[in-house]
């Protein structure tokens, strides 16, 4: 067998065998010059043959969308598709976000895969998932880029699919799934309506909820969420490095088989954060009578505290505080913020007791002193007790890091030593009996 060398040689010389190779071709195009996606055109119907896959046309040409439905008795780990179903833009909704999201009822769940992760103009977005929950379970609608001459096609399908009447939920879909759809609409002249539609991006929810463990922080990625969250295992699943790679080999003739563990990673990520963000809205209902357990009241009570829900906050932090079963760190983190929300509501007295709590459970150098100052300010300036507030302020001098920390707290030595001085002299007799 001859070496490639040797083959590059008999081709340079034009000995090689077979019809000579073009050096530059162009995509037939049709009579409007799209370009023709043979494809999508195939006269028995979409020539990629994948289950539910159908052919829709579109003003920029034909467009392949792949359409499943997991059933409202499908189980997803540990909870079943339709107890996920009961959900809806409201006031949980709101907190989730941070933010209001209108007036809209339908909530769209939004996720892509790509030719990469490092963006920039040659990262495509060849499948656009997007999922919702319907009276007979949870539907996914896929769009599929077949070829590249087929990109307007998908993002025309997808803007006539999303209209304008919903709400788009994502998992890192502000850094990343928004801005690609951006891009990929402005470099073909389709501006995406994804771009404008009112957004909950769930992974800072779920940093919220479920990063803090029992056994320490834990990784958010939502394969990682849906098992320890929702009980799911996935066997089998493709790795996300391996789908460029499989998108890749079949737009250069490939079998369509090798997208179809894609689509159904694609389809178990939609599933999963819906479910997601059904029990986020479900911890929030009911975090408001029964604080949960552990590192989830936590999290919950920060949601609560940002959202306005501040008896709810305070709830919650204390829950947290007092659980003798968390890590002391989770408990000092939760009496931390139990504390400032208590001296923001001006409940000082309150306050003081947290931060003694904080104290007791130790700690870094930076938190404790926190907790000095504070104290010494309460004792010096609400409670009357200097000597309480000097015992604080001297500790503060003795686990002070740097020389303005401890001028700060010597500053405050020598106020009181001047009040204490002033009380003394105060009640001292001026005769004696």
């Amino acid at each position: 067998m001859a070496s490639s060398l040797s083959r590059l040689r008999e081709i340079a010389r034009g000995s090689a065998a077979g019809p000579p190779t073009r050096e530059l071709t162009y995509a037939p195009v049709d009579d409007d010059g799209l370009p023709i996606d043979p494809r999508v055109t195939h006269p028995d119907g979409p020539a990629v043959s994948l289950e539910g896959a159908r052919v829709v046309e579109t003003a920029h040409g034909p467009s392949i969308i792949v359409e499943h439905l997991f059933e409202a008795d499908h189980s997803h780990g540990r909870v079943r598709v339709s107890a996920c179903g009961q959900v809806g833009n409201d006031e949980t909704l709101t907190l989730l976000a941070g933010r209001p999201l209108g007036e809209r009822s339908r909530l769209v769940y939004f996720d892509l895969e790509t030719t990469g992760l490092s963006g920039g103009a040659g990262m495509l977005a060849f499948l656009a998932g997007v999922g919702e929950w319907t009276p007979g379970g949870f539907r996914t609608t896929q769009f599929l880029m077949p070829s590249y001459a087929s990109e307007r096609a998908l993002l025309h399908a997808l803007n006539q699919y999303l209209g304008d009447d919903a709400v788009l939920v994502t998992y890192n879909g502000r850094t990343f799934d928004v801005p690609v759809m951006e891009l990929r609409g402005e470099m073909q002249r389709v501006p995406q309506v994804v771009c404008d539609m009112p957004h909950l991006d769930m992974l800072h929810a779920a940093r919220r909820l479920w990063r803090q463990s029992e056994e320490g922080e834990r990784s958010c990625r939502l394969t990682h969420l849906e098992e320890s969250v929702l009980g799911v295992g996935r066997v089998g699943d493709v790795g996300g490095f391996e789908i460029p790679a499989r998108y890749f080999q079949f737009v250069r003739g490939g079998s369509a088989d090798l997208l179809a563990p894609v689509l159904l990673h694609n389809r178990l990520d939609l599933l999963s954060l819906a479910a997601l963000t059904a029990h986020a809205q479900q911890l929030v209902r009911d975090g408001r009578d029964t604080p949960p357990a552990g590192a989830t009241a936590l999290g919950l009570a920060a949601l609560y505290e940002r959202g306005g829900w501040l008896d709810a906050a305070l709830a919650c932090y204390r829950a947290a505080a007092d659980d003798h079963w968390q890590t002391r760190d989770l408990r000092r983190a939760s009496a931390r913020a139990l504390a400032r929300l208590l001296r923001r509501l001006r409940r000082y007295e309150e306050a003081a007791e947290a931060w003694h709590l904080v104290l007791r459970l130790g700690g870094r150098p930076q938190v404790l002193r926190e907790a000095r100052e504070a104290l010494a300010i309460h004792h010096e300036h609400r409670g009357g007790q200097l000597e309480e507030a000097r015992r604080h302020a001297v500790a503060g001098v003795e686990e002070a890091i740097g020389r303005g920390e401890r001028e700060q707290f010597s500053r405050r030595i020598e106020r009181l030593d001047r009040k204490l001085a002033r009380g003394a002299v105060a009640t001292t007799p001026l005769w004696n009996d």
